[in-house]
C-alpha cells in the first residue's frame, strides 16, 4: 500500500529524532553497518568532514513547476499531453544573486530532468546516515525561492520541512523583509539577505529581570555585494 506525503514525513521525523532500541532488528543492522560500512567505521570526526564536502554545495534555490496540458495532433486526432510539475531545486553559487542568475530563469525542458528533487542521496541509505546527514544540507547551504509565492506554499501551505529541518536552516535569501508567520516558522535563522542586498544579522541578547524568560531579538543591518 503506497504510503502518503503525511506519512512519509511522520517517518523521516522519526528517524531523525530516535535511534533504534536495543534487541530489535533495527538495532542489529545499525550496528553491522557499523562494524562492515568503510565510511561508518570512520571517526566522527572524519565523517563529518566528508559530509561537509558532499553536501555544501553553495545556494539551493527552490523553484515551482506548473502543470501544463498541451494540445497536441496525432495521426489526423486531437490529444493533450501533461507536462508535470511541482517543486524542485537548481544548485547556485553560495554569492549569486538568485533572480537575477540566468540558471535560475532556465525552464526546465520537458525532455531532461528539472533538477535534483532530493536534497542528499545518503539520506536514504541506512537509518545511521539519515540520522547523522538529513539536516546538513539546510544548515549549511545558503536557501532561496523563486518567489514569495513559492516560499510561502513550499513552507507554510505545504509544509514540506519537518521541524528539524527548518529549524536548521540558518542563511536565506529573499526578495523582500519575511512575513512575520515565516520568519517564525524559521526560528533558527541566523542571516536574512534581501534581493537590494540588505542583509539581516539575527543578534539574541539574555533576557533582563524586566523582560522575564523572553530572549530578547534584534537584526543588525549591514550591505551585501551579489556576485
Amino acid at each position: 500500500m503506497p504510503i502518503n506525503k503525511d506519512r512519509q514525513r511522520r517517518i523521516r521525523n522519526m528517524l531523525h529524532r530516535s535511534l533504534p532500541n536495543p534487541d530489535t532488528p533495527e538495532f542489529q543492522l545499525w550496528e553491522r553497518n557499523q562494524r562492515l560500512s568503510p565510511l561508518l567505521r570512520l571517526p566522527p570526526e572524519l565523517r563529518n568532514r566528508i559530509y561537509e564536502l558532499v553536501l555544501d554545495v553553495g545556494q539551493i534555490h527552490v523553484c515551482f513547476k506548473r502543470w501544463e496540458h498541451k494540445a497536441r495532433i496525432r495521426n489526423g486526432q486531437r490529444c493533450y499531453e501533461t507536462s508535470e510539475g511541482g517543486f524542485y531545486c537548481r544548485i547556485l553559487d553560495r554569492d549569486q544573486n538568485p533572480w537575477r542568475d540566468p540558471r535560475s530563469k532556465k525552464k526546465p525542458s520537458p525532455d531532461k530532468p528539472d533538477g535534483p528533487r532530493g536534497m542528499t542521496l545518503l539520506s536514504p541509505v541506512c537509518r545511521q546516515l539519515h540520522h547523522e546527514t538529513a539536516l546538513l544540507p539546510f544548515r549549511l547551504n545558503a536557501w532561496s525561492f523563486d518567489s514569495l509565492h513559492t516560499m510561502d506554499r513550499y513552507l507554510l501551505k505545504e509544509k514540506r520541512l519537518p521541524l528539524p529541518q527548518r529549524r536548521a536552516l540558518r542563511l536565506l535569501y529573499t526578495q523582500t523583509v519575511l512575513p512575520t508567520p515565516v520568519e517564525k516558522y524559521l526560528g533558527g535563522l541566523e542571516v536574512v539577505v534581501l534581493e537590494s542586498g540588505l542583509t539581516m544579522v539575527k543578534q539574541v541578547a539574555d533576557p533582563g529581570p524586566e523582560h522575564g524568560s523572553r530572549r530578547l531579538v534584534s537584526w543588525d543591518l549591514h550591505q551585501t555585494r551579489w556576485k
